[in-house]
């Protein structure tokens, strides 16, 4: 049984809201007294009303609990329903603590399920299971709402060992392990990513023939099929959930379309919007941004223009997400105007851009060589108060170390410090690039040196890029000394890593060294691809050539 005394400092329910009680009395007759059928019938209708408030139903409770005899217990169970039903599940189980206290309270199992479900949604399952110990304290039986609710709460925290344990318990006991039961293990098992134990408890489901699997059965594993790439296991069991004579919902369909479109698989996802539509079932917002995002990432822009226009025509009201979709397939394909129209756009369905809008854009300018443009969207993201993030530079700085300009790379490296923006590694290996293609070797390594100093992890193309710079240069030492360096740091060269070394070593006409290379590369398991035969034929052609 819960305590029904209170932490030492805070006043029970009761003695904080007893300035409801003069609200309470506004209710009753004119003799200032009310009956308890009357508080009864009075506390029903408010809860049922849809309009009952919180500090009404503090002062209906203050009152209810000082009466003699006591309300009903459905009076009680009405009154929690009602808050419960008003996420304010502390208060509920503040007040539950409360009337345990009362020798002449007598909870039921509908009581006790309010409580329970209220203590899972505040994630204290292990209180929840002291609330059906006391069920049987009291001589009374957990009914299928109890145990359902349970095991959603050990399921929502991730505890499938325990909600496992739980489910044998149901149906070992006999209970009535009904859909919801099963529905819940599955989705359980699915989001701490066990997607086969669900097709397991799938299969059981159809097995034990109790009852019969839903579209809720179905959809959290074809969700999470969908989300791994897994795109055939999940049209399989699509395909099984329509041999059961389930008909999919618009989040099945919404899932496999995702997909579909996620994984470049666009003609079937097409085929199931038209199978969707012709079944009846409405796509939603997700739905249609799935499909705008795959058309704009294949550059089909005006077929995703035709899709916006459908989807606002049926009132689906588009996002950022929406427009972040569209203005990145416009920048793909260089259609500068439609993209700034519909940042403009935007304001007209009270959506403002985010940061990753104004990067999109960023980013396209910079592709395109325009710096200047790019420079000059930055000014007015900081105007709009938006400020750039460390993406916004790179781009920026990629930009730049392209059009060689290495001066304004160092004022915005400076900029970037300034305000508070940390370079990251992709940053770091931009500028490493640049300076290493423009034989700056010397302030490459400095650079280099200061990643690591600054507990920077690097990663392969920083090692990659400072090799390609000393090959360049023709320091094939300095070159070979870094490769070794990368090993021994536990960073593991790539093909390109040895095509670089193993094709400055050739240049560097010391053949022995590029051979005794390969033979490493074929040990490593790396498999040679054509630049390495490339380089092979080179040797064989300078070995042909020194013995003539």
């Amino acid at each position: 049984m819960l305590t029904t005394r209170f932490p030492p400092g805070n006043a029970s329910i009761s003695s904080l809201f007893g300035i409801f009680t003069t609200q309470f009395r506004s209710y009753a007759s004119f003799n200032g007294e009310i009956s308890v059928g009357h508080l009864e019938k009075l506390v029903q209708s408010r809860c049922k009303s849809g309009f009952l408030t919180v500090n009404e139903a503090l002062g209906f409770f203050n009152s209810m609990i000082q009466m003699r005899p006591m309300p009903s217990i459905w009076a009680f169970n009405h009154l929690l329903g009602a808050l419960s039903n008003m996420n304010q599940y502390s208060t509920v189980v503040s007040m539950y603590r409360e009337m345990m206290g009362f020798d002449d309270f007598r909870p039921e199992v509908g009581t006790m399920n309010i409580v329970i479900n209220c203590l899972c949604r505040l994630e204290k399952v292990k209180l929840a299971f002291s609330v059906k110990a006391t069920i049987f304290k009291r001589g009374l039986k957990p009914d299928s709402h109890t145990l359902n609710t349970l095991l959603h709460g050990l399921c929502k925290e991730g505890s499938m060992v325990a909600a496992m344990e739980l489910f044998r318990e149901i149906t070992e006991k006999e209970y009535l392990c009904d859909v919801a039961g099963y529905a819940t293990m599955i989705n359980g098992f699915c989001k701490v990513g066990e997607i086969r134990k669900a097709l397991e408890m799938l299969k059981q489901m159809y097995n034990n023939g109790r009852c019969k699997p839903v579209v809720h059965c179905f959809t959290p594993i074809i969700d999470s099929f969908c989300k791994e790439g897994l795109l055939d296991e999940a049209l399989s069991v699509f395909r099984d959930m329509l041999n059961c004579g389930v008909l999919p919902n618009v989040v099945c369909y919404t899932s496999l379309i995702h997909g579909l479109c996620k994984f470049g698989r666009w003609e079937e996802a097409k085929g199931f919007l038209v199978d969707m539509l012709d079944c009846g079932v409405s796509p939603n917002l997700r739905t249609y941004n799935a499909l705008v995002d795959s058309l704009c990432k294949e550059e089909r822009t005006m077929e995703a223009l035709s899709l916006f226009a459908v989807m606002t025509r049926k009132g689906v009201e588009p996002t950022i997400v929406t427009f972040n979709s569209l203005i990145f397939g416009f920048c793909k394909s260089s259609q500068w105007s439609e993209a700034t129209q519909f940042l403009e756009n935007m304001a007209c369905y009270g959506i403002s851009p985010d940061i990753v809008t104004l990067n999109t854009m960023l980013d396209g300018r910079c592709k395109e060589g325009n710096t200047a443009e790019a420079l000059y969207l930055v000014e007015v993201m900081m105007e709009k108060g938006f400020l750039p993030d460390v993406v916004s530079y790179n781009s920026l700085l990629c930009a730049l170390c392209h059009s060689g300009k290495l001066e304004e790379v160092n004022r915005l490296l400076i900029d970037m410090v300034n305000l508070n923006i940390f370079p990251d590694i992709f940053t770091l290996n931009i500028v490493l690039n640049a300076l290493s293609e423009e034989g700056m070797m010397e302030k490459a390594q400095k650079l280099f040196e200061a990643m690591i100093e600054h507990g920077k992890e690097l990663d392969t193309i920083s090692y990659n890029t400072l090799i390609k710079g000393y090959c360049l240069q023709g320091e094939m030492d300095k070159a070979n000394g870094i490769f070794d360096r990368m090993t021994l740091e536990g960073v593991h060269p790539n093909t390109i890593s040895y095509n670089t070394l193993l094709s400055g070593f050739v240049k560097a006409e010391r053949i022995d060294i590029a051979l005794k290379l390969l033979k490493d590369m074929i040990c490593t398991g790396l498999e040679p691809d054509y630049v390495t035969r490339n380089i092979l034929a080179s040797i064989l052609a300078y070995r042909l050539e020194a013995s003539i």
